[in-house]
């Protein structure tokens, strides 16, 4: 209950913090007013026409798949009588190691694209993040698992830093709000999936099985990146928004 009631504090917080914003933040609109389903229409085109969003948006889709799928059942690997034997109070210190991993990465995320560059900062990220996931596939050690959690924490921020920050610089700001929803469309809607398809996989093969998986989906997204984003196209989607 203190646990639920923190959380939704913490929304109430944030709202009211957005309801203090002083200033217009929506984009003038220069033509006449169009129907709800034009719009999301256009958002979807917009984002299966533009080779690289396409290309992310469809490996966020498979990453958050499979992190629902791990998460799902993580509880049940961790928390006596599980594999790893932690108490409730360790599973939620365990958690926060995640916490802390995206502490650093939002610490790190500008020097990591500075010295590796967008592009490099992005596949490092897109690569460490299954590798991390796998950790409880392969050890029941607490400071293993944590470890890999933290770095997870890390790669994630860093991937969501720069991919949130591409598709500002380039899509036109009249269609940002659409393509944005559109691009949420295919990144969270796998979640429910994710989270069916966990609870399958450790009822059939067990919960280490199930952790494989997972960040064997995460790592599919590898050559699907390589193929569709590379260090030109990445740059030419900011110079010229409307390309594809």
């Amino acid at each position: 209950a203190v646990a639920l009631a923190a959380s939704a504090g913490a929304y109430l917080l944030a709202a009211g913090a957005l309801a203090l914003l002083v200033g217009q933040f929506r984009p003038a609109r220069t033509g006449p007013r169009t129907r709800l389903r034009t719009d999301v229409a256009e958002g979807l085109r917009y984002l299966v026409g533009h080779r690289v969003l396409r290309t992310l948006a469809v490996c966020v889709g498979l990453s958050n798949l499979a992190n629902t799928a791990l998460f799902a059942v993580f509880a049940l690997y961790v928390v006596d009588p599980g594999p790893m034997g932690l108490s409730e109070r360790g599973f939620g210190l365990l958690l926060t190691a995640a916490a802390a991993g995206s502490l650093v990465g939002s610490a790190i995320v500008t020097r990591a694209e500075r010295v590796l560059g967008r592009w490099g900062a992005l596949m490092l990220s897109a690569l460490v993040f299954p590798i991390s996931l796998a950790a409880p596939a392969i050890t029941t050690a607490p400071w293993a698992v944590a470890a890999g959690l933290i770095v997870t924490g890390i790669a994630g921020v860093v991937w969501n830093v720069i991919t949130v920050s591409l598709r500002q610089r380039t899509v036109p700001d009249h269609l940002l709000g659409r393509v944005n929803s559109a691009y949420r469309l295919l990144a969270w809607g796998s979640m429910p999936l994710g989270a069916f398809l966990g609870g399958v996989l450790a009822d059939t093969w067990g919960l280490r099985t199930t952790f494989a998986v997972a960040a064997g989906i995460n790592l599919l997204c590898m050559p699907l990146l390589l193929a569709n984003v590379t260090r030109e196209n990445l740059t030419d989607s900011e110079v010229a928004p409307a390309a594809t």
